[in-house]
């Protein structure tokens, strides 16, 4: 039977061959069209779902009311606000302030002897690798930024700088004044993650001085993002009404003026959803 169906196509092709070519063609087109479609939705739904419990990771921002009456969502928040959130929310379990160390493609930011390279870089609390648990070559999170001057570089990096990856203990000199010693190297980023960087340094070294370090206890100085990880089984809905009062009770001046809501968005969001309106998500790349 199914020979006589397979004869019987085979005569019908034949005999209308153009026909037959057109339909074959557009049927094989809109499979492959449909096949690379559906992979691209794959690889832009995949974004920062490779983390180990990414479902855990959320970043920090907060809603606050304009002098016009519209409400704004920004994602910069001052360094307090990690140590409240510390404190106050038992639910949570890493909580990491960040900034960008990024100088511009002009400066020299990284060098070694003759090599310099501007790559983008980001001083980061001692948390941020517990909650991004981007793999390391031979070193543990934990003991990263333990010792002061401490720098982590990504593979590309390190072959950049030294030719090679197996660097702990080495020198790099930032910015021509500050030698940091190199106590982990980290692999290269993937590329459907929505950090991209180059190296990593402490955030506590940074905040020795300088605006930095006035911004460690300073509620008015939005200028830092923050990082939260939650503890197993515990739920956004859980910390959720803990954390959206917190500038009420600790900046009380800052509540009264602007209305500051804090609210945390997941990692799995960050890449389709990164549009608000009025303080509500309203999509972003998904649309």
């Amino acid at each position: 039977m199914l020979k006589n169906y397979i004869k019987t196509a085979w005569r019908n092709i034949s005999r209308n061959k153009l026909f037959s070519i057109l339909n074959i063609a557009g049927l094989a087109t809109g499979m492959a069209v449909a096949l690379l479609i559906g992979l691209w939705v794959f690889y832009q739904y995949s974004y920062d779902r490779f983390f180990p419990a990414y479902d855990r990771a959320y970043q920090v921002k907060n809603n606050y009311t304009t002098s016009s009456g519209g409400i704004y969502t920004q994602d910069v928040l001052p360094v307090p606000l990690a140590e409240a959130m510390k404190k106050d929310v038992p639910g949570i379990e890493c909580v990491a302030a960040t900034f960008s160390v990024t100088y511009g493609p002009m400066s020299d930011v990284l060098s070694v002897g003759e090599k310099k390279l501007s790559p983008a870089g980001i001083a980061v609390g001692d948390d941020f690798l517990k909650i991004f648990k981007f793999p390391l070559l031979e070193r543990d999170a934990d003991q990263v930024f333990n010792e002061p001057g401490s720098i982590v570089l990504t593979e590309s990096t390190a072959k950049a700088l030294f030719g090679r990856v197996d660097l702990l203990g080495k020198t790099v000199l930032m910015n021509h004044y500050e030698n940091l010693k190199v106590t982990a190297v980290l692999k290269d980023l993937p590329a459907n993650s929505s950090f991209q960087f180059g190296f990593l340094t402490s955030f506590t070294d940074m905040a020795k001085d300088g605006w930095v370090h006035e911004g460690v206890t300073d509620w008015n100085q939005p200028a830092f993002k923050i990082y939260v990880s939650l503890k197993p089984h515990v739920s956004y809905g859980q910390v959720e009404p803990r954390i959206s009062g917190l500038f009420k009770k600790y900046a009380p001046g800052i509540y009264q003026k602007s209305k500051q809501q804090v609210f945390m968005q997941p990692v799995k969001d960050w890449h389709l959803y990164s549009e608000y309106e009025n303080g509500i998500p309203v999509g972003g790349l998904i649309e």
